[in-house]
């Protein structure tokens, strides 16, 4: 069982639970992001404040390593959701569910814009939007519940059916992201992996590739 961040003494931003769903959505980016677009939000928890926050060494390097371990189990194929942040039936949606999909959906906004940038295959749309449609139900099922009915949305799964594969879900985004990014940079590497010797040359010239840029 993947544990839960433990938070610095002097801690004063938002609660673990809260920071496993943030940096989950920062690890399921698709394009690299500098950390200091997305961390401010675990102490604030998007509530803009009057002063730009800073985290100091200490907490940027705890919360940086656990985002590491998080890529590393996910890679590895051995990420396990957190007890505390872990659907039980019996249980409901407990806070700590609730807190996890708000730190998942607080980092969402600086991240979607990357994944709208990149063609999608139509198994990794579906799964991308079961899973914020399964974090918004998390985070309030009646109101979300509602809209879905306002919207004319039919069909759904009952959201204890969506709960329940949340730990599917998540792993399958992080690594679709995951091979997006390998895939930018293969491409940024050779940008012309995929022009052919007797293509046009993509620099515009109106030559063929091979007797342009690709002599």
């Amino acid at each position: 069982m993947t544990e839960l961040m433990t938070l610095p003494a002097q801690w004063e931003g938002m609660p673990a639970t809260f920071i496993e769903g943030a940096l989950l959505a920062a690890n399921a980016n698709p394009k690299p992001l500098e950390p200091e677009t997305w961390l401010p939000l675990l102490v604030t928890g998007g509530v803009e404040e009057d002063a730009p926050v800073e985290l100091n060494s200490d907490d940027k390097t705890a919360i940086l390593n656990h985002f590491e371990m998080q890529y590393r189990y996910i890679k590895a194929g051995e990420y396990v959701l957190p007890e505390q942040v872990s659907w039980q039936p019996e249980q409901g949606v407990t806070e700590e569910l609730a807190q996890f999909a708000e730190g998942f959906l607080t980092v969402w906004p600086v991240i979607e814009p990357n994944w709208a940038e990149q063609p999608m295959s139509d198994g990794t749309m579906r799964m991308l939007s079961a899973l914020l449609t399964t974090l918004m139900l998390m985070m309030d099922e009646a109101s979300m519940l509602q809209q879905m009915e306002d919207a004319g949305v039919t069909g759904m799964p009952e959201p204890e059916a969506l709960y329940a594969q949340l730990p599917l879900m998540l792993p399958e985004v992080v690594m679709a992201a995951d091979e997006m990014q390998q895939g930018a940079a293969a491409q940024a590497v050779n940008p012309y992996k995929d022009t052919g010797r007797n293509d046009a040359c993509p620099c515009g010239s109106g030559k063929k590739f091979k007797q342009c840029c690709g002599k």
